[in-house]
């Protein structure tokens, strides 16, 4: 840009602006120095800031105004718990009969339905009944997951593919056990309770074809009347006659190793919420759960977020957590895991002999394996005040590393897989 006047940043929550192939960098942070660099101003934009952007309003770094109102005047959707330890699922369901009641009861009023489960496929876990053998890749730790529409299994991480055939015990057929759902499970269950009704699936399997306008263009004008989405439908779209979400399992979002968890759902069920209701109709978000005292649909749930936010920043201040402290991840990766893990060790010696900070690690990534690559990681914490990151890189360019592992330095990391 010759002449550049101010920078906008959408959803600057969103974790899709943290770049971790190739250079890793928060292109929303990067966006903060260029515009602080030519002395323009930055522009923020999010329904809930992430944890980081709370904190500078706090301490005023940051100006701050807030939408007291939806477009138009229109009402922030109402929200109902459906709780399936009283509503009990069938057997191979996922869509309790008190859930079915409601949604035809919207159908009825001529409203739009969509049915969110954030899972890719029909199942994300296929195992064998009679040999108790679960479809895992050959080149991840991680399960495949069965997609029916292209019957084929699928690692998301490295692209393996296989198909279901395999020969079981006594060399038999395997008898499959497809478990959790996805969207496409979550579909054929609609096509079987709502046979009449048109209803699409919304993820990025389905919508990233030439013919993804005209399927938006068809879901504004209400001919399909039921979508079955992932977290890709919250993203900014306006579906005017959408006055009906059902979050199908609630509790799959609520597990997890993510400092960010608690924050990236509010975050989530925000931006969802916000597609239902948008032209003034009344409007609900039905969530199922088995875990009715937890407090996080509470949280979710107030029109205000930043009470969340508040007690999540009292947390992080308590436990030294970022904001209040800094964190670096290193991430060691190649084919031998003895000498991965060994490289580890080494590096971690010579950052405690040069580095007066905790280092924790080397320990197993939660995602071992990723492409025949074996994981290990460790964390330096460090005080926020402390700029290390010029006396981190001396050490590791002066540190002689092995060709075959690749060591990546993750400044203030997103994600802990």
């Amino acid at each position: 840009f010759k002449n550049l006047g101010i920078i906008i940043v959408d959803e600057e929550h969103d974790q899709s602006y943290k770049q971790d192939e190739g250079l890793t960098y928060n292109a929303r942070d990067m966006a903060i120095a260029r515009a602080s660099f030519l002395n323009i101003p930055i522009n923020l934009v999010t329904a809930v800031p992430s944890i980081e952007t709370f904190e500078n309003i706090k301490k005023k770094k940051y100006f701050y105004s807030r939408l007291e109102k939806r477009f138009k005047n229109a009402k922030l959707p109402n929200y109902e718990v459906i709780n399936l330890n009283e509503n009990k699922l069938k057997n191979q369901s996922w869509i309790s009969t008190k859930t079915i009641e409601k949604v035809k009861f919207h159908l009825e009023k001529g409203d739009q339905i969509l049915f969110f489960v954030n899972r890719r496929g029909f199942a994300p876990y296929v195992l064998c009944k009679k040999c108790l053998k679960v479809y895992t890749c050959p080149n991840c730790s991680i399960n495949l997951v069965y997609h029916k529409n292209k019957e084929n299994l699928l690692c998301h991480y490295c692209g393996f593919k296989t198909n279901l055939n395999r020969r079981c015990v006594n060399n038999e057929s395997c008898q499959f056990i497809f478990s959790g759902p996805g969207v496409e499970k979550i579909s054929e269950e609609v096509k079987k309770i709502f046979p009449n009704k048109n209803h699409i699936i919304f993820s990025s399997d389905t919508m990233n074809k030439k013919s993804s306008l005209e399927t938006i263009k068809k879901i504004t004008n209400n001919e399909i009347e039921i979508l079955v989405g992932t977290q890709l439908i919250s993203k900014g779209y306006h579906f005017p006659n959408l006055n009906c979400i059902v979050v199908v399992d609630i509790d799959l979002s609520t597990y997890g190793h993510d400092l960010r968890g608690a924050e990236k759902n509010l975050q989530l069920y925000h931006q969802l919420s916000g597609r239902a209701g948008r032209t003034g109709k009344p409007a609900t978000v039905y969530f199922q759960t088995y875990n009715t005292s937890s407090n996080m649909i509470k949280d979710i749930t107030n029109s205000n977020p930043n009470i969340f936010l508040e007690k999540e920043l009292e947390i992080r201040r308590k436990n030294n957590l970022p904001p209040f402290e800094r964190f670096i991840s290193l991430i060691l990766s190649g084919r031998n895991k003895e000498k991965v893990e060994a490289l580890g060790f080494k590096i971690k010696e010579r950052l405690e002999k040069n580095l007066n900070l905790k280092i924790l690690g080397p320990v197993s990534a939660p995602i071992f394996k990723i492409n025949k690559n074996f994981r290990f990681r460790l964390l330096i914490r460090s005080k926020k005040s402390q700029k290390i990151q010029k006396q981190l890189s001396n050490i590791l360019n002066n540190y002689t590393n092995s060709s075959k592992i690749k060591l990546v330095v993750d400044v203030d990391p997103i994600s802990f897989n």
